[in-house]
This record gives structure tokens, C-alpha cells and sequence, in this order.
């Protein structure tokens, strides 16, 4: 029961965040950058009062040792914004970010030296060939040489911001398994200490600012709030699940939000966007081996 009960926290947050911010960046795609800015200092602003109790509480983990793991974060939370102004659709963008199962493999097989199992194996292979499927499918058809190449830049990024994200929850984990979970003092730490690097695009964020109209800043208000309950709610459910569970999770989610994204805006889908979801969500039902989950059943008396 409280296994459903943080699911559906991730899920509502989660889902929410990602609807106002898909509104956000059909009326505004420049004040990208803007909210991850303003989300950050929420965030901080909430942790520094009950986290930290306005600096009174130590941190358990040594900040030093935050140094990587808010690089590598900032930078993923950061580039994926540019993406887009750079002509690459909300749905392909899910559903790339969707093939993080198999880049936090491929970083656990160069970094751990751990060889995955056949069935992960195969639902990566799965997954890849789904999002290379999007990917052409939601290549733009104008003939704009300039277009195109923007759009190339996009994707590539987003595949870069794969491998980042890979790094930085392998990073996450080594610092758990070293230092016990702290998933607070995280939450604050990771959102806090990359504030003042927002000072190099200070002349953007401040031009972003004046142009937004009071009904942007009410979707901007509520973006943030169910975004720190986004990220909240998976950092709680990491202290409770394994990393597999959450990145699965994560990938419905992802998912749903698409599903949600379709209906509501009314999305262009081609026939590859829905064969490459297929490709993905037969990938990821094998990634995580549920077909031997299912065949594994418990023994009832009426076995014996």
C-alpha cells in the first residue's frame, strides 16, 4: 500500500510539472532556463528553512564530495532547456528521455565493470531501436537546411543529457551506499550550491522575466510547486525502492505524461512515433524481466 501510495506521488507531481511546462514553452520557449532558475531557489529556499534549519544543521555527507554529482546535474537540467528553441517536439523529447535504462547500463558497464543480464541486454537493444525510430519520425519535414540542423544539435544534446543523467545517478547511489541516505539534505545540497551559476545567463533570466504576463507567472508558480513535489516524491521513493523500480517508474511516468501530452495539445503522431513506443514498452516490460516475475508465482496450499 505504501509502495502504490509514493508511486502515485511521483506520478500526480511528476505528471503535472511536465503538463504546465509543456504550456509554458508553446507560449514562452525562451523562459526555459527562467523556471529551472526559479525551481532551484524554491527548492533552496524550502531546504535551507527546514533542512538546514537556516544553517544550524550540519550536512552528513561532506560537501566536497557534492562537488561531481552537482555538475554533472546542473548541466543535464540546464542543456536539456535548450532543447527547446532548437525545433525538437515535446514528444520526441519524452520519449528520448525515455531511454535512460539503457545509458545508466551502459555507464554501469564501463564504470562497474558489471556486464548486464541477456533479458537487460535485449530491452536495451529494444528501447534504442524505439527511440531511433522517434527520432526519424520526428524529424521535421520543411525543407529548411537550418531547421534541420537545429534539430540535429537538439536531439543530439538530449542524447548527451542521457549519458549525464546516467553518471549522476550513479554518483547519487555511490554516495548513498558510503555516506547512508539522506534524501533531504540531497534535495537541498544538489539545488543550492549550482544557484550562483545562474549569474552567467543573469541578462537572459532577467529579460525572460519582464516578458512573462501574469497568467504566465501563475502557470510558472504552479510549475514549481509540483515540480518540488516531483522531485521530492522520487527522492523519498529512492530511500524505499531499488534503483530498478524507480527508473521503471520513472519511464511510465514518462510515459503518461506523453499519453497525456497527445490528447491534450493534440500532437502530430506518425505511425514510427507509435511504433517506436511500442519498441519501448515491450523493451522496458523485458528490461525488467516481468515476464519472469509473472511465472514466478508464490505456492499455494492448494499446490502442495
Amino acid at each position: 500500500m505504501k509502495f502504490i501510495e509514493n508511486m502515485l506521488k511521483v506520478f500526480g507531481g511528476c505528471c503535472a510539472s511536465a503538463f504546465l511546462m509543456e504550456i509554458l514553452m508553446a507560449k514562452t520557449p525562451d523562459s526555459a532556463n527562467l523556471v529551472t532558475f526559479l525551481q532551484f531557489f524554491f527548492i533552496s529556499l524550502q531546504g535551507f528553512i527546514f533542512t538546514t534549519k537556516f544553517g544550524t544543521v550540519k550536512p552528513k555527507i561532506p560537501l566536497k564530495q557534492y562537488a561531481f554529482l552537482i555538475t554533472l546535474f546542473f548541466i543535464t537540467s540546464v542543456a536539456n532547456n535548450y532543447v527547446y528553441a532548437l525545433h525538437v517536439p515535446s514528444t520526441l523529447h519524452m520519449i528520448i528521455r525515455s531511454a535512460s535504462s539503457p545509458a545508466s547500463m551502459l555507464v554501469y558497464c564501463c564504470v562497474k565493470k558489471q556486464y548486464p543480464k541477456m533479458t537487460k541486454a535485449i530491452g536495451s537493444v529494444l528501447i534504442s531501436i524505439g527511440v531511433a525510430l522517434a527520432m526519424y519520425g520526428g524529424a521535421p519535414t520543411v525543407e529548411s537546411k537550418g531547421k534541420f540542423i537545429y534539430w540535429c544539435i537538439g536531439v543530439a544534446i538530449l542524447l548527451s543529457t542521457l549519458i549525464t543523467g546516467a553518471f549522476t545517478g550513479l554518483q547519487q547511489e555511490m554516495l548513498y551506499s558510503k555516506y547512508g541516505k539522506h534524501p533531504d539534505e540531497m534535495l537541498f545540497y544538489t539545488h543550492a550550491i549550482p544557484l550562483p551559476f545562474f549569474l552567467g545567463i543573469y541578462p537572459q533570466l532577467q529579460e525572460s522575466a519582464l516578458s512573462l504576463s501574469s497568467y504566465l507567472w501563475i502557470l510558472v508558480a504552479l510549475n514549481i510547486v509540483s515540480q518540488f513535489y516531483c522531485t521530492y516524491s522520487v527522492h523519498e521513493l529512492a530511500t524505499k525502492e531499488t534503483t530498478v523500480t524507480v527508473t521503471f517508474i520513472l519511464t511510465l511516468r514518462k510515459f503518461l505524461s506523453l499519453l497525456i501530452s497527445t490528447i491534450v495539445f493534440k500532437n502530430n503522431l506518425t505511425y514510427l512515433h507509435v511504433c517506436g513506443t511500442v519498441f519501448v514498452v515491450v523493451g522496458t516490460y523485458i528490461y525488467f524481466d516481468f515476464f519472469k516475475r509473472k511465472m514466478q508465482r508464490p505456492v499455494s496450499l492448494k499446490d502442495k
